[in-house]
């Protein structure tokens, strides 16, 4: 069974903790009097904080009188993560597969994960995932919304608008029918997709006439692979030979045959062969028309991405994950392409059906990914425009309660009938939402300056909207569901459309009022004289939560102890901080590294070279559960794992390829620079932020002058905080280095 290396070698005691030696010799003088007071452990993520807890527990033989917290959707619950820059729709199922390793973990820390998020602005982003955590429930609410559905425990929230417009969370258990959730609808740009042929290439064969080249993806190839996802199917006779196969409707869709047969061959130089098939009491008369591309290795492209499972037929195909990457004309030329398995009009009204319930999904997310309006609904999907200028879709419309509750503030102020211009919001009790144009209409009116005006206008300029609960069901369950940790917004989309989700449900207040309450003012179990809870990310627990835990700290001293996990002590409140023993982590250095690989070179007879030890440590910054991520996922390439391979698994640039692009740019040469820029980030894939990242660090290796080095510095600065607010990264690299010769 494949095994995380981070849990495979987790020291499980004090003793094998590398890295913390004064904390270690503290912690062994506690073992020692078998009594520990509560403990605040502080410092990075990956210094091994709650290892050291756990070993602590080891050695004090506490592990029946010991709790971890942390759950949380169901694993069929429908999200969108990247992972070294590639963006795919998958599930937590899936998900919980990869990373956790029996039935009994509860959590399993994650890298160069992405998960899609929600920044400061409102805008959709994939954002960094730091755990999965999951926990067991017998009951959970199916909530239906406006063109979706999702699965989730009683105890987790969602994020609502507040009365002031405001993101908030808000318990399932607290929702109604007619509640808004917030879904959002934006056009995510991508880049040009190099697809990967070779990979299927056949053995040398004189019998094999073409072999097929990695070919960069166009519009053309974006409609034929909707049509194949609509219309194709794949065979194979044993091994060696393959066909693709698109079924059209004889004779009304004759043009659509030429349209695909001419692709084919413009595109793969491949001859087509157009098949008429007949069917009914008249056996004159074709009903049908097939085109059949005898090509194996193109059979396998095409069995590896479209299709969700190892059966290859209409239940299992899928959206292939390199469309949700592709530029915007790209995704819609697809979307077109799927049109023969659907009706409507594309810009006006489009129903898609499917025997495969993953790939209508697959269809709703990427069109949101497209700036379009989808609904899901029982076996299709749908793209609506606006049908008249009478009727808005769900994407033009936004909770009325923060515009209604500011005009009332600012009515004293405002100098026209506002209320008019809203009055089915506000005396209709089902007119809950406005359009974001009237919003815009109001606000353009108002001769007034105030901070709060411009926080609404934020809110309705973003690619966010409201849309109605229709319906909550409360059913039976027995099972996992499961919760992300993402740092720096605590929030995800999820569903079969996106619905923004609230994570980490057990740092409110509710989890130390009751399950943390609960468990320390018990009895220690056998002849234990206490407990033991860690809380893991305490720094994260809310203000109200924070003093919860003040109190239970101390009514329970007696029968309890805790141990407080967190990257930033200075987030906890003064009176928890005073009960605790403080012990602060410090960052993992490189012979710490070293020194915890050599158990696992031992243990997996694998060899490491020095240079690939210091490529890890400059990856990692001192967290050691990062850098024996990076290491497993090195050995699965070479048992010998030098520079190179870590460069290639981290999607990192070679420093001389770096140092070869500033020094051409530099010099002049801008267009070989420029070619040099593709080969990072299209052929080799160098995601924008770490290709800024490689050249910031390589700048202070160039030989120039310092002068210089400070311009190009202060150039990259500005080029770097463009790309952060949405320009298009390629594009403004370029433009950098066509600057850096003055």
């Amino acid at each position: 069974m494949f095994e995380l290396w981070t849990e495979k070698y987790r020291p499980k005691k004090l003793d094998e903790i590398v890295g913390q030696e004064e904390v270690v010799k503290r912690l062994k003088g506690f073992v020692g009097k078998n009594s520990i007071p509560n403990l605040l452990f502080a410092g990075m993520q990956g210094t091994g904080k709650t290892t050291t807890a756990l070993a602590l527990v080891n050695e004090l033989k506490l592990k029946d009188n010991f709790i971890e917290t942390n759950a949380s959707v169901t694993p069929d619950t429908p999200i969108m993560i990247r992972e070294k820059g590639r963006i795919r729709r998958t599930n937590f199922g899936e998900l919980a597969d990869r990373f956790f390793k029996d039935n009994k973990t509860k959590y399993a820390k994650t890298e160069n994960l992405e998960i899609l998020s929600l920044d400061k602005d409102y805008n959709p982003k994939f954002l960094p995932v730091s755990y999965i955590s999951r926990h067991k429930v017998d009951k959970i609410a199916k909530i239906k919304y406006e063109g979706g559905e999702i699965k989730t425990s009683l105890d987790h929230s969602v994020i609502i608008l507040d009365d002031a417009g405001n993101l908030i969370p808000k318990k399932v258990s607290e929702l109604k029918n007619d509640d808004l959730l917030i879904s959002f609808s934006k056009e995510f740009e991508g880049k040009n997709i190099n697809l990967n042929f070779e990979e299927f290439k056949p053995e040398p064969n004189p019998k094999i006439k073409k072999v097929l080249k990695n070919k960069k993806i166009n519009k053309k190839l974006s409609w034929l692979f909707g049509t194949y996802l609509a219309e194709g199917c794949v065979t194979f006779r044993g091994n060696t030979s393959g066909q693709l196969i698109f079924v059209f409707g004889y004779p009304q869709e004759i043009e659509i045959v030429e349209k695909v047969q001419n692709i084919i061959s413009d595109n793969f130089e491949l001859d087509s062969k157009a098949i008429i098939g007949f069917s009914g009491f008249d056996r004159s008369k074709g009903s049908s028309i097939q085109v059949r591309i005898f090509n194996t290795q193109l059979a396998k492209f095409f069995c590896k991405n479209f299709y969700g499972s190892k059966e290859k037929n209409a239940r299992t195909k899928r959206v292939p994950n390199f469309i949700y990457s592709c530029t915007i004309p790209n995704k819609i030329e697809f979307l077109k392409g799927y049109l023969n398995d659907g009706t409507g009009e594309f810009d006006k009204y489009v129903r898609y059906s499917s025997r495969s319930k993953e790939n209508l999904i697959d269809i709703a997310w990427l069109g949101r990914l497209s700036g379009l309006n989808t609904t899901l609904f029982e076996g299709e999907s749908r793209i609506v425009w606006g049908l008249s200028s009478y009727s808005h879709v769900s994407s033009e419309l936004i909770s009325a309660k923060p515009i209604i509750n500011l005009l009332r503030k600012l009515d004293h102020k405002i100098d026209f009938n506002w209320r008019y211009l809203l009055r089915h919001q506000l005396y209709s009790k089902k007119s809950k939402r406005v359009t974001k144009d009237l919003i815009i209409k109001i606000i353009n009116k108002l001769n007034i300056k105030d901070e709060r005006i411009d926080e609404i206008l934020k809110l309705v300029n973003s690619p966010i909207f409201s849309v109605l609960i229709k319906e909550i069901k409360i059913e039976k369950y027995d099972g996992f569901v499961y919760d992300v940790s993402v740092p720096s917004t605590e929030m995800f989309w999820g569903g079969t459309t996106p619905i923004l989700l609230h994570n980490s449900d057990e740092r409110g207040i509710d989890t130390i009022r009751m399950k943390i309450k609960d468990f320390a003012r018990t009895k220690p179990i056998g002849k234990a004289n206490f407990k033991i809870i860690l809380l893991d990310e305490a720094d994260a627990l809310t203000k109200d939560a924070q003093q919860a835990l003040r109190r239970t700290m101390e009514n329970y001293s007696e029968t309890c102890r805790f141990i407080l996990d967190c990257n930033y002590s200075s987030k906890l409140i003064e009176p928890i901080q005073s009960r605790c023993v403080v012990f602060r982590f410090r960052p993992i250095t490189q012979e710490d590294i070293k020194k915890y690989f050599e158990r696992i070179e031992k243990g997996e007879n694998i060899k490491i070279k020095e240079d690939a030890i210091s490529a890890i440590y400059k990856e990692c910054g001192g967290d050691l559960r990062k850098a024996t991520n990076i290491l497993q996922a090195c050995a699965s390439i070479d048992k010998e794992i030098s520079e190179d391979t870590v460069l290639e698994v981290i999607g990192k640039a070679k420093r001389k390829d770096i140092e070869k692009l500033l020094n051409l740019a530099i010099g002049g040469k801008f267009l070989e620079s420029r070619k040099k820029l593709y080969n990072l980030m299209i052929d080799q894939g160098v995601s924008p932020d770490d290709l800024l990242k490689q050249i910031y660090s390589q700048i202070f290796e160039l030989e120039i002058d310092d002068n210089e080095k400070l311009r190009i510095i202060k150039l990259l600065a500005d080029y770097e905080f463009r790309i952060v607010e949405g320009s298009n990264p390629l594009i403004q690299i370029e433009a950098f280095l066509a600057n850096l010769k003055e």
